[in-house]
């Protein structure tokens, strides 16, 4: 008797839970960004929001929350009601990095957060002064292999440290870290000559390059990228191993309800294959991700957080 009187109550539950859901969303959504305003994860993220508002209905408000990098934002949403209305717009630092980075953090991403969407990515670039006369990885490996050059980073554990730490690795360098705070700085210190190569993703090199201020040396990915169809990737010059792609997603707390996870991934798959956003990305010099279930993007990030803690471990990378 006991067991019909359960299963009628969960039952009755079920029926009065499902118009919520497919309600959803029937106020505004608010997406965390743990970044600046003005920096490419907060232009990912009103562009989709923009798109999301258009699709379901409601407005989708971008609350960012810099700091720490990016951690304060994700340890915010970390601790957000799982009800489908605090999402959270994501990157390798935060996510994939900074678990193995820091001693204590205020989340674990794996353990406090649904996966929902991938949106784009972009290949980090390896890249000298114009002057230097280094213009290829054979001759960076050749001027290192002879004198003590340095590498300029965004700042200790960042994507642009640590690829260049792979980097270090996989040819047996010892070229040495300088970190600066933030890309624009180490960039600078490189096209002035002080220091002779760095490594940063593309949005925040390309126009360097393109300025003929810094030279492109590889991209650090298994496929060139069409933004620099010439330069060739790290694997077409002999180090298969070496990528240090960055992604940008789309998360929601831990326990937000399947049924809106699950229609959060359809919507933004199919505003990714959009003319209007597929330009907009082109204008940041973003890939679109593919097409990947909620699933499939929940297993790519398991697969990225065990790949850079093996970088950062490797590296000895530590921020207490």
């Amino acid at each position: 008797m006991f067991k019909k009187i359960l299963s009628a109550a969960l039952s009755a539950c079920a029926l009065h839970a499902s118009p919520a859901l497919a309600a959803y969303p029937d106020k505004p959504v608010t997406i965390v960004v743990p970044f600046p305003g003005g920096q490419t994860g907060d232009i990912i993220a009103r562009t989709i929001g923009e798109q999301l508002a258009k699709k379901l209905g409601q407005p989708f408000i971008v609350e960012n929350r810099p700091g720490a990098g990016g951690t304060l934002g994700t340890g915010y949403a970390a601790r957000a009601n799982p009800d489908g209305y605090t999402l959270l717009l994501t990157s390798t630092g935060p996510f994939a990095i900074a678990p193995s980075l820091y001693s204590k953090l205020a989340y674990q991403p794996l353990q406090d957060f649904e996966a929902v969407a991938d949106i784009a990515a972009t290949p980090q670039i390896l890249a000298t002064y114009a002057a230097s006369g280094i213009k290829s990885i054979k001759d960076l490996i050749t001027r290192a292999k002879k004198e003590d050059l340095s590498f300029a980073s965004a700042g200790n554990g960042s994507t642009q440290h640590l690829t260049m730490e792979v980097f270090n690795k996989e040819t047996g360098l010892k070229m040495t870290h300088i970190p600066f705070k933030g890309s624009a700085e180490a960039q600078t210190q490189v096209i002035s000559g002080l220091i002779p190569v760095t490594s940063d993703s593309l949005p925040a090199i390309l126009p360097q390059i393109k300025a003929n201020k810094l030279r492109a040396l590889a991209v650090v990915d298994t496929e060139r990228s069409a933004f620099l169809p010439d330069v060739p990737t790290l694997n077409e010059q002999g180090y298969p191993t070496v990528s240090t792609l960055a992604f940008f997603g789309l998360m929601a707390p831990k326990g937000t309800p399947k049924p809106i996870v699950d229609q959060l991934n359809t919507t933004v798959n199919q505003i990714l294959q959009t003319p209007e956003v597929q330009a907009r990305f082109q204008t940041l010099a973003l890939t679109p991700a593919k097409r990947k279930s909620a699933p499939e993007f929940a297993a790519y990030l398991t697969s990225e957080v065990g790949k850079y803690k093996k970088i950062v471990d490797d590296a000895d990378a530590k921020i207490d």
